[in-house]
């Protein structure tokens, strides 16, 4: 079938719709109105002769016939949009990156200015957010956290696992004693975690020991506070190694019932499948190789 030239024209506005699943999510991608996402595709469908995909009025969704088209063209696409690169150019631009708060703050902010140093061109939109984020709906280039639901749009690699630990003070310690067993928190002052995003709070140790609200003497969805009421000899806190490591090793805090820690966590770099921009890939590459051990 001898295609009109303009389906080439239609093609990117068909493709973040795939991508997206979201008309107006495309249409946030390229710059233009949903109504001319809407139109485009509209088109491609005319010209192709198939209905690429099924709309109501909350979603947008592939058909089979559309499934199919995405997959022959879109490596094509991205394949050409990378050889028009030029690959002398230095990357530039904005990569827009969503991570779990501690692990930003703590282990990647301390290595952000050697990345900028090395790509003074490349700018970076940090959004430190304690949720699941979807990267294509949301246009977000890398996403660093625990691994979420599989998509076969996005790629996951693992980098340094995250402990969670336990620690109290000297000072409260030699006031209350230290717990002997897990079963030992029911009798001390426990500085619990909320998790924001679904408001439970965070189970401790390997056995997940659960601490009912009326037992916990402080509860913040702010980690830090936690740490903060821990050195002020407040109570027992159990939170990410990023956030009681300096303290244990000054010897401010001191670490609990090490051998009913749970086993380390598996953190992720995560990445949509299509072929990244050059201020992605490097931003990437340096995540790949600053935290995989």
């Amino acid at each position: 079938m001898a295609l009109t030239s303009d389906v080439h024209r239609l093609l990117p506005a068909f493709l973040a719709a795939a991508e997206s699943q979201s008309f107006s999510a495309a249409a946030r991608m390229l710059g233009v109105t949903p109504a001319a996402v809407s139109k485009s595709v509209r088109l491609l469908e005319q010209r192709l002769g198939r209905v690429l995909f099924q709309r109501n009025t909350h979603f947008v969704m592939l058909t089979e016939e559309g499934v199919a088209l995405r997959e022959q063209v879109s490596p094509l696409w991205h394949a050409l949009n990378q050889a028009l690169e030029n690959p002398a150019d230095e990357p530039e631009g904005l990569v827009r990156i969503s991570v779990i708060p501690g692990f930003g703050r703590y282990r990647l902010m301390p290595e952000l200015a050697r990345f900028q140093q090395r790509y003074p061109k490349v700018r970076l939109d940090l959004a430190m957010d304690p949720r699941r984020v979807n990267l294509i709906g949301e246009r977000i280039d890398v996403a660093i956290g625990q691994r979420s639901v599989q998509d076969s749009r996005v790629v996951a690699r693992e980098i340094a696992p995250m402990r969670m630990m336990m620690a109290a003070s000297p000072a409260y310690l030699a006031q209350f004693g230290a717990p002997r067993s897990p079963q030992d928190l029911a009798h001390h002052r426990c500085l619990v975690h909320r998790n924001p995003g679904n408001g439970r709070l965070q189970s401790w140790l390997a056995q997940e020991v659960t601490l009912e609200e009326q037992n916990a003497w402080l509860i913040s969805t702010y980690p830090d506070v936690l740490v903060d009421a821990a050195l002020a000899d407040m109570g027992i806190v159990s939170l990410a190694d990023w956030y009681l490591e300096p303290h244990i090793a000054q010897g401010r805090l001191l670490p609990l019932l090490e051998d009913d820690w749970a086993a380390p966590l598996p953190l992720w770099v995560k990445y949509p499948s299509h072929q990244l921009a050059p201020r992605a890939r490097v931003f990437v590459d340096f995540l790949l190789n600053t935290f995989t051990k």
